[in-house]
């Protein structure tokens, strides 16, 4: 008597096709079939999206890094599923273009123009702003919060098994399973997405609300504490979307957890902590 197929190597036996089954505690299994080895193994060779950085501006893709700064602005969570689509035909859920992050570059070197003449400070004065904004803020505070992310949601506790067909159909095997790593790429991408609503809120809508700022009365206090707190807040609640696209993972709700605490915060700055002043640019010139 013949034995059914399980799967679609025993109906083909010569199609090389990768299937990886997530189980969950229900264990429900979803297929995934575009996983291969480079989907372990990125995190040992060089960026494509370094090598394309010393490439001419007509293999830059800024159309499509507007587009997920709008739709990053409107609507995060279709932005953030580009991300999956990219992983579907690319095989990869880092970026491979740099465009978003020059596109990104280029706004914070405007806005340190901006803030240096509003200060009246000197061309050094100017090199020092820029230096702060772009080498501290987006790419210091980015490698250390990205390497954390890539430290912490590679740990076991934060993914589900993955496992191979064979293995799902002979529960013996189940301590073979494997598990995706996360590009550290892919975690610094997200930094830079949700690095954006801090530099739209922080860096231009501040600067645009200085007059009122600047009266440090109560309702300046209100402004700025509430452009910090909703900023930073918000910056997280992007971060949550951003890994909560990578289907392999679990119990990453704890992401949201600065989110509540600037919520706090800004209940507990009313009383008199003025934010705008402790957070100002005017410190990055001194």
């Amino acid at each position: 008597m013949s034995v059914l197929p399980r799967t679609v190597q025993d109906v083909n036996p010569t199609q090389n096709r990768k299937s990886i089954s997530v189980m969950n505690s229900n264990n429900d299994a979803y297929d995934y079939n575009h996983y291969n080895n480079s989907t372990f193994s990125n995190n040992n060779r060089i960026p494509i999206v370094i090598k394309r950085l010393f490439k001419t501006p007509k293999n830059l893709d800024f159309e499509t890094a507007t587009w997920e700064m709008f739709h990053l602005i409107f609507k995060p969570r279709k932005a953030f599923r580009s991300f999956y689509y990219q992983h579907q035909t690319k095989n990869q859920w880092a970026r491979d273009d740099p465009s978003f992050f020059l596109l990104q570059i280029l706004l914070l070197s405007i806005t340190s123009i901006a803030w240096s003449i509003a200060y009246g400070r000197s061309f050094m004065g100017f090199c020092k702003l820029l230096f702060n904004m772009i080498f501290i803020d987006f790419f210091l505070l980015g490698f250390i919060i990205s390497t954390m992310f890539w430290f912490i949601l590679n740990r076991p506790f934060f993914q589900f098994k993955l496992m191979t067909n064979n293995d799902y159909y002979n529960s013996n095997n189940v301590n073979n399973s494997t598990r995706p790593s996360i590009e550290w790429g892919y975690c610094f991408d997200v930094h830079c997405d949700a690095f954006l609503v801090i530099l739209l809120l922080l860096y231009f809508l501040q600067f645009l609300l200085l007059p009122i700022i600047n009266l440090h009365n109560w309702f300046a206090l209100i402004v700025g504490n509430s452009l910090y707190c909703f900023a930073i807040g918000h910056y997280f609640i992007l971060t949550f979307y951003g890994y909560s696209q990578l289907p392999f993972l679990k119990n990453i709700n704890f992401i949201l957890l600065p989110t509540l605490g600037m919520a706090l915060l800004y209940v507990i700055s009313l009383i008199g902590i003025d934010l705008s002043s402790w957070l100002s640019f005017y410190n990055y010139t001194n």
